[in-house]
């Protein structure tokens, strides 16, 4: 799971202002799209049920996208690139660095 600041989310990741009528459902989840494209000539796209946005009780937001993570090996430390598109209404994904 990755954790987002609710004052980042709306800075860098404008998702909750795109206006295409998704909201957060009852149990504060809502289901998004990823892309990885970490590697240009090799984008993957992540979807479905498991692949989810949660807002927490601190209005903080949290990703779920356990194939994509458990793929990259992604840890504490790892800097990472994430941003909404709005012309594939997908989230961005892209793995800058592991920690040394």
């Amino acid at each position: 799971m990755l954790m987002i600041p609710f004052i980042q989310m709306f800075e860098y990741i404008s998702i909750l202002d795109f206006g295409h009528g998704q909201k957060f459902g009852e149990r504060g989840m809502m289901c998004v799209n990823v892309w990885d494209v970490t590697e240009a000539n090799v984008t993957k796209k992540y979807e479905g049920g498991s692949v989810f946005l949660r807002k927490l009780y601190t209005d903080d937001i949290s990703l779920s996208c356990m194939e994509l993570f458990n793929g990259h090996r992604l840890g504490i430390g790892d800097e990472i690139g994430l941003y909404w598109d709005p012309r594939t209404s997908s989230l961005m994904f892209k793995l800058i660095s592991h920690r040394a």
